[in-house]
């Protein structure tokens, strides 16, 4: 059953929850393919928006078609998913450490842009659904999770995906 999105498809009708798995690319692990085999294991109809295009071997056969056109940007088609998963399934934020330079770049710039994006959203609508988890040793987590804290408290932090993807399901389901 196909129930991958990755970019820029735009797949106009899910009959299911929606996860979206935001969180670092480059200089990251792998670790978008490891999130996908894990939510499938705990629940097989759910969907996943995956905005690392180059998904491991066998993930072709999932991958769902859909408009390639819609999007002129990779950015507009993400917060396109995020929006939708926040409300129809969760956004599954993972924060794992650098294993490789990003050339120039600060590494995880973009998802912490997002995370504060959505850490506001849900100061303001309590019906957003997302989940952060992070490896020890994320440069800067002590941070995050001060502003997370402000404006959630009670938030918690999961330290293994795993435990992430768990509570995403878990939320996706609701």
């Amino acid at each position: 059953m196909r129930r991958l999105i990755l970019p820029k498809a735009y797949v106009d009708r899910l009959d299911g929850p929606l996860l979206f798995l935001a969180g670092p690319i480059k200089g990251a692990p792998p670790w978008q393919d490891k999130a996908i085999e894990l939510i499938w294991q705990m629940d097989p109809t759910i969907y996943i928006a995956s905005p690392h295009s180059r998904t491991g071997a066998g993930y072709e056969e999932v991958k769902m078609d859909g408009d390639t056109t819609r999007f002129q940007r990779q950015t507009l088609w993400e917060r396109h998913y995020l929006e939708k998963a926040a409300y129809s399934g969760a956004i599954l934020f993972w924060l794992p450490c650098q294993v490789a330079p990003c050339k120039g770049k600060d590494y995880a710039r973009d998802t912490r842009g997002e995370l504060g994006e959505w850490r506001g959203q849900l100061k303001h609508d309590k019906n957003v659904r997302f989940v952060i988890g992070a490896e020890q040793g994320f440069d800067g987590l002590d941070i995050i999770k001060c502003n997370s804290s402000a404006v959630s408290p009670g938030i918690e932090f999961y330290s293994t995906l795993e435990k992430t993807c768990e509570e995403a399901v878990r939320l996706a389901r609701r």
